[in-house]
């Protein structure tokens, strides 16, 4: 097949997928708004399962060939098996890696090699409901609940573990694990939101909810995994980390907007700050100079600048080499 087929195969995928997503919203719309005027509780039960119901996507035969050379394993969390990889020596130190909403752990592939030269393992994971990993659910919770179970089972196998990346929901669970252990090591998060409120008010408007249904919507998920979220809305999130954090955020993230990673850096004690450009959510995780300041910091081989105070958002340092 040409190139100018597959371009035109792929073009008409993204445009029907496209079309399908506008359909399922109209009708979610639809179905919830009667089903708010004339049972109010359905209603809320539908919001709660859309909005812990996350999209599965299959791996790319890149991610898939890639995973092969990794080391399988399995760790459970509930009902729920975690699909992992590792990479390196199970000996090395580890750095654990993990995704954000909707994606998969080997979409944080580019950070593996780099991280195994410097002589550490990598655990890349799927969350629950992601990837090849069980579960139909995930939240947050879910999220921060498999981060703790794949680094007891990593350190059960005898490894130290070094560091944490985490990108988008992963950079948020990363962080509220951070904060509830208190451990001292390096984490890398990038595109980190900040308010699980705010996004669930985004969901809210997107399906045409009112806010006391919102508000009831997340009253019901609340009780049902026992944490409020409150406790994951800055600055009182990372009130009680000791870990060292490098924040990586594009200008130009539309999913997650760049004063989400300047505020999560400001709250941050001692936390650093590198702003990109021209890479926007997801992109920014192949860049090789992000990989690569990663990994550097990882191995605290490089000191990087501060956020900028407010009101001086292009104030940028360049990183410096440790001497």
């Amino acid at each position: 097949m040409s190139s100018q087929a597959l371009t035109s195969n792929s073009t008409n995928v993204r445009n029907r997928g496209a079309l399908q997503g506008a359909a399922s919203l109209a009708w979610h719309r639809l179905s919830l708004a009667v089903a708010a005027a004339v049972a109010p509780d359905r209603a809320v039960d539908t919001a709660v399962r859309l909005f812990s119901t996350p999209p599965r996507y299959g791996h790319t035969p890149g991610e898939l060939e890639m995973l092969a050379t990794g080391t399988r394993f399995d760790v459970r969390v509930g009902f729920a098996n975690i699909a992992a990889w590792r990479f390196g020596p199970a000996a090395a130190p580890a750095v654990i890696v993990s995704h954000g909403w909707g994606g998969r752990g080997a979409q944080l592939r580019s950070f593996v090699p780099p991280l195994v030269e410097a002589g550490y393992q990598v655990v890349l994971f799927d969350h629950p409901g992601h990837g090849l990993s069980g579960g139909q659910e995930s939240t947050l919770v879910h999220f921060i609940n498999a981060l703790d179970a794949v680094v007891a089972a990593v350190e059960a196998q005898g490894a130290k573990l070094a560091g944490l990346i985490g990108h988008s929901l992963g950079a948020a669970a990363v962080a509220a694990w951070l904060n509830g252990t208190r451990r001292e090591l390096r984490a890398v998060l990038v595109a980190p939101p900040t308010s699980v409120e705010r996004y669930s008010g985004f969901f809210a408007r997107r399906l045409g909810l009112r806010e006391p249904l919102r508000r009831a919507m997340q009253e019901r998920i609340e009780r049902r995994y026992g944490r409020r979220w409150q406790e994951f809305e800055l600055p009182g999130s990372v009130a009680n980390v000791r870990a060292q954090a490098l924040i990586v955020h594009d200008a130009g993230d539309t999913f997650v907007g760049i004063a989400s990673g300047l505020a999560l850096a400001r709250a941050w004690r001692g936390a650093r700050f590198v702003r990109t450009e021209g890479l926007g959510h997801r992109a920014v995780l192949r860049d090789a100079a992000v990989v690569r300041d990663a990994a550097d910091f990882i191995a605290n081989l490089v000191v990087f600048p501060p956020a900028p105070p407010r009101g001086e958002s292009s104030a940028y340092a360049q990183p410096a080499p440790i001497v």
